[in-house]
């Protein structure tokens, strides 16, 4: 994983299935839902298909 001053960045080969984003190992502060704009206890995001994919998880809510 590659920190930015906003971001997270990370290359990883995921199944199909469901993830969430969640801060310090617990589930208090987790992010799901819409890709487009992720909120604090939102739906698990759906991996429709195996592969390996980039991710980018912004904190900067200018949604980039």
């Amino acid at each position: 994983m590659t920190e930015g001053t906003s971001s997270f960045t990370l290359n990883i080969a995921l199944d199909a299935g469901e993830i969430k984003f969640r801060a310090n190992n617990a589930w208090e502060y987790n992010l799901g839902g819409d890709l487009a704009g992720l909120t604090h206890n939102g739906d698990n995001i759906a991996i429709s298909a195996a592969g390996t994919y980039d991710i980018t998880l912004s904190t900067d809510n200018r949604g980039e």
